[in-house]
């Protein structure tokens, strides 16, 4: 059985990329369940082939296949398998040990059982009819009302619900588990034959990663769960085995990239670690670790971040990277890995406690989930890296351990300035996004933001959704859905792909970014530029330029300058995404705060009213999405939000200048006016309790705040980023 970590990294997420729509035919004649009995010699055959025979372990199966008797070395090859215990994989073993069995697990076993299966991380199910598998059938593209989602097939064919019947088989004896197993391993290799080309397609079982993720979870735990049953007989055995020697040398021709190879090349380890009596193990062993010990000094960049700059996919990359030295641990083959093999991944969980939330998890940043840190460390950083003492603060919720020794920080290859008022979970936290876009699932929304007021998600971004096939998922990835400026009612547009994607600065840096970043005890600030294009044609009306403030602990000050680069009227809108839909617009000031009770709120103040145009709409779907909440494979796909909408239209110039005042629960908004300064670029800020705060963005660069207590005395000063 694989590791937990493990399989919450390749199967808590979404993952793969979106290919081109398809059209498929409603299921109609019932694809072979059964091998022929030439096929299943020829099986047998190929595995027989591949061992090596020389080794002592194997000496009955050698004299029977030596003349050439192969029903003989059948039999006492699947002898060997039942009764081998030279190979351990993690927990599994092929007893109860007491197991205790989720209802979850049970239902999901079940439903195997019945021919009734999800697709991965998408929960919909379809019901097969019993002893009718097709494993190239995809629900989603004949169920009226869903969005099509190649996914739904491809994660299908990572078979997780194998690991539901293998346990419950496990913990009840019962052989309706492994009778179930059984058939559906006959009908996926009847089905799905070796291609002899990366099949990395819609419909195809033989995606690389789907063929890297069988290998390392799985599979194997089903080999533990189900060998030694009755129900399991010699050439069901010798049929599964053939099928791991066809994946593991499909894994070594075919490979891909990034998370995709790591995953690739988990599975080509796991093959040869688990059967090391075939003649390629030890190479495919090698090869793997030393491409991975290689891919891991190139994809975790100098500040931690994995290349694709995805919260999601970083632990795709890491937990696959570290799952080769798992297994070798399992198996006892930790001395053949590269001797620093996991050394360049402890940056990479450092990178991710830099930028952790209050709610302990990780910033959706590009195509991602939530990953809850102290579960993740606890079973992976803590394990692999014991003398690190913040990571176990991490890992404990802060019970053991030390907390790290400074609160904000600026990340400059991934392009990330996070400023928190402190560690704990009531804490304020922004996190803006100045860097580039990442080498994959990547969003439009450079100088993004999010924003925990007193540790609560509020000004959110959604992660992206699910893959489907939809409106829904093209806005959830677009600028439209994130905390950034569109100009003319276009959203940003930097171009994806590259020839030479590692040398090129939209997708991944080429050195340390300048942030203009600056941190003390007083205040944080971070400064970036986006001039590239906007919209289908990639226009350039304008720049922009967004600053971020942070004045301890708890006010956030963001300037927008937007420079055209005409003299044409320009519209500049700056939206705000909030996970509420309770809230209030004065219509005087133009201040939104949101208004959820029991819980923390914000108050989103402009400060420089005049010509401004400001709207909050909640759950629209036309004549534009505005206002929604797009999951991952969460029922419903969508809920409802907020946008907020800061709309400014003219020739010249233009400033944005916005104040996010976190509130505590129960807070009302302190703001009690706002006055624009006669300069067009400053405002001074009056608190119900009489303290004034003057906010400016004087030059070409930069923010001023200087805060009066109420009894006229000199408080917070910050000048950040001034020319």
């Amino acid at each position: 059985m694989m590791s937990i970590a493990f399989r919450c990294a390749v199967a808590g997420i979404f993952l793969g990329a979106v290919s081109p729509l398809m059209a498929q035919s409603p299921q109609s004649a019932v694809p072979p369940q059964q091998l022929t009995p030439a096929q299943i010699r020829q099986h047998e055959a190929d595995v027989l082939d591949a061992l090596d025979l020389s080794r002592p372990a194997l000496a009955q199966v050698a004299v029977a296949w030596k003349r050439k008797d192969e029903v003989a070395a059948v039999k006492a090859l699947a002898a060997y398998l039942r009764a081998r215990q030279s190979v351990q994989w993690g927990p599994a073993t092929d007893s109860s040990q007491s197991l205790t069995l989720s209802p979850r697990e049970k239902q999901v076993a079940d439903e195997a059982v019945e021919g009734r299966l999800a697709g991965g991380g998408n929960p919909y199910t379809h019901q097969f009819p019993r002893g009718a598998m097709d494993w190239h059938y995809n629900a989603t593209y004949h169920t009226p009302g869903m969005a099509p989602d190649d996914e739904w097939q491809w994660q299908m064919n990572r078979m997780s619900f194998w690991y539901d019947l293998g346990n419950v088989y496990r913990a009840t004896g019962n052989e309706r588990y492994a009778d179930a197993f059984v058939h559906e391993m006959r009908s996926w290799v009847a089905q799905c034959p070796v291609p002899d080309h990366a099949a990395n397609t819609p419909d195809s079982a033989w995606r690389t990663i789907e063929a890297g993720i069988r290998m390392g979870g799985a599979w194997p735990d089903a080999f533990f769960a189900f060998r030694r049953s009755p129900t399991m007989t010699d050439d069901d055995l010798l049929v599964f085995m053939d099928a791991f020697l066809d994946h593991a040398r499909y894994l070594r021709t075919f490979h891909t990239r990034l998370n995709w190879f790591t995953m690739e090349m988990s599975g080509l380890y796991a093959v040869g670690a688990l059967f090391p009596e075939f003649k390629e193990a030890s190479n495919w062993r090698n090869d793997a670790a030393n491409a991975l010990a290689e891919e891991a000094r190139k994809q975790i960049l100098s500040d931690g971040a994995q290349a694709e700059l995805s919260t999601g996919y970083q632990n795709v990359a890491l937990g696959n990277i570290l799952k080769i030295a798992e297994i070798a641990r399992w198996t006892g083959r930790t001395a053949e890995l590269p001797a620093t093999y996991s050394a360049p991944l402890e940056k990479g969980y450092e990178w991710q406690m830099n930028i952790m939330t209050p709610d302990r998890t990780t910033p959706r940043i590009n195509d991602s989930g939530r990953t809850y840190l102290p579960t993740l460390f606890t079973q992976m950083a803590v394990v692999n890296f014991p003398r690190r003492w913040d990571f176990k603060w991490v890992a404990s919720d802060g019970a053991a351990g030390s907390k790290p020794d400074y609160t904000s920080i600026f990340l400059n290859r991934s392009g990330l300035a996070i400023m928190r008022s402190g560690w704990s979970r009531s804490d304020n936290y922004l996190m803006f996004r100045l860097g580039p876009l990442g080498m994959g699932h990547m969003h439009q929304d450079k100088l993004g933001v999010i924003v925990y007021p007193y540790g609560r998600d509020m000004i959110f971004d959604s992660g992206g959704g699910s893959y489907e096939h939809s409106k829904w998922r093209q806005w959830a990835v677009s600028t439209y859905s994130h905390n950034c400026v569109i100009v003319d009612g276009m959203a940003q547009n930097r171009a994806t792909t590259s020839p030479d994607a590692w040398h090129d600065s939209d997708l991944v840096s080429q050195g340390p970014i300048d942030g203009h970043w600056q941190t003390n005890n007083v205040f944080d600030f971070a400064s970036g530029d986006y001039n590239e294009g906007y919209g289908p044609q990639r226009l350039r009306p304008a720049a922009q330029q967004r600053d971020v403030l942070f004045l301890k602990p708890d006010i956030y000050v963001i300037a927008d300058r937007m420079r055209p680069n005409d003299d044409k009227p320009h519209a500049y809108q700056a939206r705000w995404q909030l996970l509420t839909t309770n809230t209030r617009l004065d219509k005087t000031s133009h201040a939104l705060t949101t208004a959820d009770p029991g819980q923390a709120n914000a108050a989103i103040v402009p400060l420089l009213s005049k010509g401004l145009d400001v709207q909050a709409v909640s759950a629209q779907e036309s004549p534009e999405i505005l206002g929604w909440n797009i999951r991952v494979y969460d029922n419903p796909r969508r809920v409802p939000a907020t946008t907020l909408l800061h709309t400014q239209t003219g020739t010249g110039p233009k400033l944005l200048l916005t104040m996010i005042v976190p509130l505590k629960p129960g807070q009302a908004s302190p703001v009690a006016s706002v006055t624009p300064g006669v300069d067009g670029r400053s405002a001074t800020v009056t608190y119900t309790d009489g303290c004034r705060f003057f906010i400016s963005a004087p030059g070409e660069r930069g923010i001023t705040v200087k805060e009066t207590l109420a009894n006229g005395k000199p408080g917070r000063t910050a000048v950040a980023g001034v020319d």
